[in-house]
């Protein structure tokens, strides 16, 4: 990996949703306390029609066109390739990191680990408490294993839309992830190679995206695929077809599971029952999606990029 210089911290953050949830990203991020200014790297693709808005008004973000239309995958790889801080970030713009994130970031690093993730708190639009049982379900079912209390300490799983890597123990397997970013596959890599994945609930960001029934759809469906497909690379078709099956009966598990979640918390009760019906919608998607993925072993021309929102029609990349 070439660089020209280094930085303490190198934060790549997905156009994932809209303009205007990209700026209320790249915002917190410039107000961050405590710290010195991170290097702030955006990757986009062809399918953004004019990034001159962004450049003009956020002149100390790199903004990183990549040729061609690209996954989500495809453009953090292309970013984390040129980033020049020896901690290295993930972030997706429908994540806001609290003004104290890269404070906690930089000092979580201060011990030897590979990585370093953190919370992911229910984010609400300005001026409201709640959110829809769709955007919800989907927080469910995506981050409520991350929601705060957890305790500090070694951890598996680790979000990519909340963690930081130290940039050598990047460098060590960067034939894992230079082509596509998958932090699943990349957090395996770093733990079979004796590196530390650790989880401070300190290091906090807020989701919030406000979503269509067919984005959610869309989504989940496309996700679920990709998601199977990483786990069964070059895998037989007897044991695909095995995962294929399993995966049939997986729905009231996966809603289940985030449901615990937030029971296990003591926060958010009350949304367990409201969203009951839309989470195992959402679930019964994934897993659709799942099996696809595991019988043909394949992410498919579905690959996951931009979902539309509900609240939101700004020009937005298609990632």
């Amino acid at each position: 990996m070439m660089t020209t210089r280094e930085v303490p911290l190198t934060v790549t953050v997905i156009m994932f949703t809209a303009e205007s949830s990209l700026r209320r990203c790249l915002d917190a991020l410039l107000e961050q306390k405590g710290v010195d200014r991170p290097e702030i790297l955006v990757p986009y693709d062809d399918s953004l029609a004019s990034n001159a808005a962004l450049d003009a008004d956020y002149p100390d973000v790199e903004f990183l066109h990549v040729a061609g239309t690209r996954t989500p995958a495809e453009l953090r790889a292309f970013a984390v390739g040129r980033a020049n801080g020896r901690i290295v970030g993930l972030l997706e713009d429908h994540c806001v990191p609290d003004p104290d994130w890269c404070a906690r970031v930089i000092e979580a690093h201060e011990q030897v680990r590979a990585a370093v993730g953190g919370a992911v708190e229910k984010g609400f639009a300005p001026g409201r408490s709640t959110d829809s049982t769709l955007d919800w379900a989907v927080y469910m079912t995506d981050y409520s294993r991350y929601m705060n209390p957890m305790p500090a300490g070694p951890s598996h799983a680790l979000t990519d839309c909340n963690v930081t890597y130290r940039r050598a123990a990047l460098e060590s397997i960067a034939d894992v992830w230079r082509n596509e970013f998958h932090e699943n596959i990349v957090n395996g890599e770093l733990e079979k190679a004796g590196g530390v994945l650790w989880f401070d609930p300190g290091i906090v960001v807020r989701e919030y995206r406000p979503l269509t029934v067919a984005a959610a759809m869309r989504d989940r469906y496309s996700f679920g695929r990709l998601f199977a497909s990483t786990r069964v690379e070059d895998a037989p078709f007897g044991r695909r077809l095995v995962m294929a099956a399993a995966s049939v009966l997986m729905p009231p598990v996966l809603a289940l599971r985030a449901a615990r979640n937030l029971l296990s918390r003591r926060r958010h009760r009350g949304q367990v029952i409201r969203c009951a019906p839309a989470l195992l919608f959402v679930a019964s998607v994934w897993m659709s999606g799942e099996m696809i993925g595991y019988l043909t072993g394949s992410p498919g021309a579905l690959r996951p990029r931009t979902t539309g929102t509900a609240a939101d029609s700004a020009p937005r990349a298609s990632h």
